[in-house]
């Protein structure tokens, strides 16, 4: 079966779903929509798909299986529900939505309708991120004591002027931590479990006109009794990779745009010097440091939206669901909550 995929939003992030579909075994672009139509027609002239302006039109195709949904944040949630209306399999990309209301939303039209839902988080498909996870599984780290994520990139103040959306509650939902550092708390979370409760702080320090935050700072208690850090800001000159860390009575891990950095355990394993290798290679998945685009790799989204047809053609479920992708997000809106009132916030995530 050759799942057909379309895609909705031809701005920055479809060319990276087109793309990466274009190298899926048993996957075809069949459409794409988008309300500028010559940005339409340029991708589907690129990959001989069909352009539209507008989506419910391409919804109709009887050889479209799956929408990858690439419009601004927050006007995913009415696009989603006519997708599962149509009996399309959504995968959206990062966050689902700007609030978990409205991903809920998405959830219940999705579970209704019974399509699959998924939620773009590339940097688990990539090799460093499922290593820690396997050692944390197994009981390597020992006892989970601190995990801290760090987003310390740099976008200039032409970034966000040059897109009406860019930095507003209405459509991005947040700053730095919404739309750029959700990856890495996707990954915390992973790795660390459910977040118990939240305290943070966080400004507009760098940029002028935001609505949104280019700094935070937050201290989660998860509910196994660790501790985390999240810092974020698109402040910082000329931005760094984006680091994810886990420590444990046992070992520690570090990884840098996906990539293993630092990789400690008491009790070594045969397995670690096959591991240790992946020290010296780069990341699959490139940076978003100092620009959102030039070096973006397109194998994360390629490795998910394979594992995405694979679920469809055998009627299973994709590794990241829409419970992962409002689980993000719930913990987002907990960090700027506490931000915005200055008090602690208890949160259970669900899933």
């Amino acid at each position: 079966m050759t799942v057909g995929f379309g895609i909705i939003g031809c701005g920055n992030i479809g060319p990276i779903h087109a793309a990466a579909i274009a190298e899926v075994k048993g996957a075809k672009l069949v459409g794409v929509s988008d309300v500028v139509e010559k940005s339409a027609q340029a991708l589907a002239g690129q990959y001989g798909a069909t352009g539209y302006t507008d989506y419910r039109k391409m919804l109709e195709r009887d050889d479209l299986d799956a929408v990858c949904i690439c419009v601004p944040s927050g006007l995913r949630v009415d696009i989603a529900v006519a997708c599962a209306e149509a009996g399309k399999h959504i995968l959206s990309e990062k966050p689902l939505e700007i609030s978990s209301k409205r991903i809920d939303k998405i959830i219940f039209a999705a579970n209704k309708e019974n399509v699959l839902l998924g939620c773009i988080f590339q940097s688990r498909f990539a090799e460093g991120p499922q290593l820690v996870k396997k050692a944390i599984d197994q009981g390597r780290f020992g006892q989970l004591v601190l995990g801290n994520a760090y987003i310390k990139w740099y976008r200039s103040q032409e970034y966000y002027s040059a897109s009406s959306w860019r930095g507003t509650w209405k459509f991005d939902g947040g700053g730095v931590l919404m739309n750029q550092g959700i990856h890495q708390i996707d990954l915390l979370q992973w790795f660390m479990g459910p977040v118990k409760t939240v305290q943070a702080q966080m400004k507009c320090i760098g940029h002028k006109g935001l609505e949104v935050e280019d700094l935070a700072c937050a201290m989660l208690e998860f509910e196994s009794g660790a501790y985390g850090t999240i810092e974020g800001s698109t402040a910082i000159w000329p931005g760094c990779p984006a680091r994810v860390e886990v420590h444990g009575s046992g070992g520690s891990a570090t990884l840098e745009d996906g990539a293993i950095k630092h990789w400690k355990f008491k009790k070594r394993q045969a397995s670690d010097a096959k591991v240790e290798d992946e020290l010296k290679k780069e990341s699959v998945l490139g940076s978003g440091a100092g620009d959102p685009l030039a070096a973006l790799k397109i194998e994360g989204h390629r490795r998910q939206i394979e594992d995405f047809a694979r679920a469809i053609r055998t009627g299973g479920k994709p590794r990241i669901d829409g419970r992962e992708g409002r689980n993000a997000v719930a913990l987002i809106e907990a960090v700027y909550k506490s931000a915005q009132t200055g008090k602690p916030v208890s949160l259970a995530c669900k899933g």
